[in-house]
């Protein structure tokens, strides 16, 4: 099985081969971003390269990047730019896995947390790091976050009325 940053690569070469510009230059830029991650890896001595799993996890943030900038345009009147960011949004997507919505989230969430063993806010952390590392590049950590706290405050009044 080819990693991550091996598909980005023949991507690359791919791009380079058909000339596709706006493809060409969004690849070196997560090439970039991963060697970068690289480099700090190296300087944390955690070793000499990030995993796939961080790999997606920069690809996600990147996303996010693109999709503030794509409002942004949007608001300035910019379609020349806006079309661009969203390009760019469409080829860094193609090596993320498929999206869970946020209707599966929540299900995983209301699942996971008394498989895990979580009653109160204060394992908010427990559940956003066990999501995380199941659905790595799956889900959205700002949907998440705000889901994981509406579930585990009902389920901290749930455990409270219990105890009465």
């Amino acid at each position: 099985m080819t990693s991550l940053r091996e598909n980005i690569k023949k991507s690359l070469d791919d791009n380079l081969k058909k000339r596709d510009n706006v493809a060409t230059a969004t690849l070196r830029l997560i090439l970039a971003a991963v060697k970068d991650s690289d480099i700090e890896n190296r300087g944390k001595k955690k070793g000499d390269t990030i995993s796939d799993q961080q790999i997606l996890l920069l690809l996600q943030n990147m996303v996010k990047q693109r999709k503030e900038s794509v409002d942004i345009y949007s608001k300035a009147g910019r379609t020349d730019l806006k079309k661009r960011e969203e390009k760019e949004i469409e080829i860094i997507n193609s090596f993320l896995p498929k999206q869970i919505t946020s209707d599966e989230l929540q299900k995983i969430i209301t699942k996971s947390i008394p498989e895990i063993g979580c009653s109160s806010i204060k394992d908010l952390g427990k559940l956003i790091s066990f999501l995380k590392n199941e659905y790595p590049g799956q889900i959205d950590m700002k949907e998440v976050a705000e889901l994981a706290k509406k579930n585990l405050k009902w389920k901290e009044k749930e455990y409270q009325a219990m105890n009465y």
